[in-house]
């Protein structure tokens, strides 16, 4: 694809691994870069490099979806957990940084 290629490059995906009963976990390999997955292969993935994955892809990403954040993220006690108000409904983010997933569940329906 060149630089002034009529093609539009799709955006990363969220993928949805695993989907319950009012939780589901999703992955974000798509949106890492070649050298952060180069990192995950070595072992040597930084606090920093797992920051980057919860608060540059996954809140930015909710939010731009209408999700409101309620607690949680980068100005809170927890990094990697943050509380959302979806429509009438409270939704918990947690991400496993071990796994590189984020398992949201269902908190509370109005």
């Amino acid at each position: 694809m060149g630089l002034f290629s009529s093609r539009t490059p799709k955006p990363p995906q969220i993928r949805i691994i695993k989907q319950l009963s009012g939780s589901r976990v999703l992955d974000f390999t798509e949106f890492m870069d070649d050298t952060m997955k180069q990192r995950i292969r070595n072992g040597t993935l930084d606090f920093m490099d797992k920051v980057a994955i919860f608060e540059d892809f996954y809140i930015p990403t909710r939010e731009s979806e209408g999700w409101i954040v309620i607690k949680g993220g980068r100005n809170n006690d927890d990094r990697f957990r943050v509380t959302w108000q979806v429509a009438d409904q409270v939704l918990i983010g947690t991400y496993n940084d071990l796994e590189f997933t984020v398992t949201e569940r269902v908190k509370k329906t109005k």
